[in-house]
């Protein structure tokens, strides 16, 4: 927008010029699309339209508890308490690698300026700070994240403060989406302090293990290139989860795409109701979460179809997890066809279609899908939270094509199967009775012979 000044009788009369409109339509595309452009690389607030349906009673899954990372919670009351503990982490870190803090936050100053760019700086919380007071909290915060996932139980003070008295409020705070603090600010800080990326790895799987409840042995630094820049802990750990060691891609193994006839499809199938119809919902063995397959025998030899799923572990850190995962697709999916920007979404989405009333989740736990110490209740309310509001991504579709193939193939054996599903009580009764009646007729005819 332009300014003219104009003199009129000696005085100054500023006049305002509008540009044409071609023009600043063109600019303020540019504007948007230079900001797309970094997308993938931002730390995103969590979305508007899901913080009411996702984000938990009183922003639990979006708020941390214990520490702030970044502009975006940072200065909260509640969080106070723990920025005495960054001061302490830095201080341990620096003078274990014989660093000094100088030469420490000169690193991290020096990529402040791109790390600052990876937040919205029309954000209130983000503008507050200055250039020097933003370098500093990312300083501070970097090195907390780093002595937090090191497994350094070299300072009795930081491993009481942080690991043992906090249980799993760290574990959830920062694998919150606004909690987040940029890629490169870590990377700088772990080749200053010559942590390797194995460290982190390492921390990752165990998390991971204690999701869904398997170690993997081995190189577990192979699963990712080690030439890429994740954006945050957040969106690495989410491609750990979904590509692991070897999950092999969507047309291969762990997602069949559909037998190609299309049509309509309902989205109502619970667990029971699959159960009914003859599907087993069995847990994978793959080592990789939401995969997701279903088997049946193409030449229907066979009465039952398999559906496998990743089994996992829910408590209030995983729910948490799986929440801010969906949360980030929501942000930075720029594919509305394509599975690959909603794999958690699809996952989440295709558990809670299974989950209709309290005995799903029961049948679900009874074949060891889900471990939980959640109530039937509790877990129900919460998958049935998402059903209505997360994106699906083509794995969802693919899974339910799949499963109306299996019902428009296998009708009579569907009818079979329901009958027998439906009525095994009284068929176990009569066959009983008529194994009776025979043992009579048998025990009649030997009388009579002589």
């Amino acid at each position: 927008m332009n300014i003219s000044r104009s003199y009129i009788n000696n005085s100054t009369v500023e006049v305002t010029i509008i540009p044409p409109i071609q023009e600043r339509v063109k600019k303020t595309f540019e504007r948007l699309e230079a900001d797309f452009c970094k997308n993938e690389r931002k730390i995103h607030r969590f979305p508007q339209g899901l913080r009411r349906w996702i984000g938990g009673e009183g922003d639990r899954y979006i708020v941390p508890t214990f520490v702030a990372l970044g502009p975006y919670h940072h200065g909260k009351p509640h969080l106070q308490k723990t920025e005495e503990l960054k001061h302490a982490a830095a201080h341990y870190l620096c003078m274990k690698s014989g660093r000094s803090v100088e030469e420490v936050y000169a690193k991290v100053l020096a990529v402040a300026g791109e790390a600052r760019g990876c937040y919205d700086n029309d954000d209130n919380a983000v503008a507050q700070f200055s250039d020097d007071e933003f370098a500093e909290m990312m300083f501070l915060d970097g090195c907390f994240l780093l002595k937090y996932m090191s497994s350094d139980y070299g300072c009795s003070l930081l491993t009481n403060r942080m690991v043992l008295s906090t249980g799993l409020c760290i574990l959830r705070d920062i694998m919150l989406l606004e909690n987040q603090i940029p890629w490169l600010v870590l990377d700088a800080l772990m080749s200053t302090f010559s942590i390797r990326m194995t460290v982190v790895h390492m921390f990752l799987e165990m998390i991971r293990s204690g999701f869904i409840g398997s170690f993997r042995k081995g190189d577990i630094g192979r699963w990712a290139d080690e030439n890429s820049r994740p954006p945050h802990l957040l969106g690495l750990a989410r491609s750990y989860l979904i590509i692991g060691i070897g999950m092999p891609p969507h047309e291969e193994e762990g997602i069949v795409d559909g037998d190609g006839d299309g049509g309509t499809f309902s989205i109502a199938s619970s667990a029971v109701e699959l159960k009914e119809i003859g599907i087993r919902v069995t847990p994978s063995k793959e080592e990789w979460f939401t995969y997701m397959n279903l088997k049946t025998d193409k030449l229907a030899l066979h009465l039952l179809g398999e559906l496998s799923l990743t089994p996992f572990f829910l408590n209030d850190f995983t729910a948490c997890w799986l929440v801010n995962m969906a949360a980030l697709e929501a942000c930075t999916a720029t594919d509305p066809i394509s599975d690959d920007g909603f794999i958690i979404s699809s996952y989440l989405s295709l558990l809670a279609m299974l989950m209709d009333k309290e005995e799903d989740v029961h049948e679900l736990r009874a074949k060891g899908l889900i471990h939980s110490f959640f109530s039937n209740k509790e877990m129900l309310a919460f998958f049935k939270g998402f059903e209505r509001h997360l994106r699906l991504g083509s794995r969802y579709f693919t899974i339910i094509q799949q499963i109306e193939h299996y019902k428009r193939n296998k009708r009579a054996s569907i009818v079979i199967h329901k009958l027998v599903y439906n009525n095994w009580r009284i068929i176990v009764k009569l066959v009983s009775i008529a194994s009776v009646i025979v043992g009579i007729f048998k025990a009649i005819l030997s009388l009579k012979r002589p």
